[in-house]
């Protein structure tokens, strides 16, 4: 059952670290160029489409870290688990402090060029976060199948 928890976190680890620097550098990067007419209505739309491909794999994988600590394979060390809590709340801190009050005040009051340049700056926190994350899960497992 270990192993199984395990693969599913690695997934979602290696995912999030790719969906997070793919809005970091691409999808944060163009709200300029969608227009100040259109931006409130495509924030809003943005942030009910982050449902499944972010919110969901987030909160899991945060869920997953808390399981690993008491359910984990015998080759993820505790500190280990420790270490990717430590991300995953890291990751959710930024997300809950920064980024989903920035974008629901976007989508509230529309385009606003400082709230842009504070995401996409304070977003690197989270990205940073997750990317280490991905390097370490798949690390452990690849040092566990060695």
């Amino acid at each position: 059952m270990e192993l199984i928890i395990y693969g599913i976190y690695t997934f979602l680890a290696a995912y999030s670290a790719g969906n997070m620097l793919t809005l970091q550098i691409q999808h944060y990067g163009i709200y300029p160029f969608v227009g100040r007419e259109n931006f409130k209505t495509y924030m809003s739309a943005n942030n009910k489409a982050a449902l499944i491909p972010s919110i969901v794999p987030g909160f899991s994988m945060l869920i997953l870290s808390i399981v690993l600590l008491f359910f984990r394979p015998a080759f993820m060390t505790y500190p280990e688990a420790i270490g990717s809590l430590v991300l995953n709340i890291i990751a959710f801190i930024s997300t809950f402090k920064w980024q989903r009050k920035l974008q629901s005040d976007m989508a509230n009051s529309g385009y606003d060029e400082s709230g842009i340049k504070l995401l996409l700056s304070t977003n690197w926190v989270r990205t940073i976060a997750l990317i280490i994350l991905g390097i370490l899960t798949v690390s452990i497992l690849v040092m566990a199948v060695k």
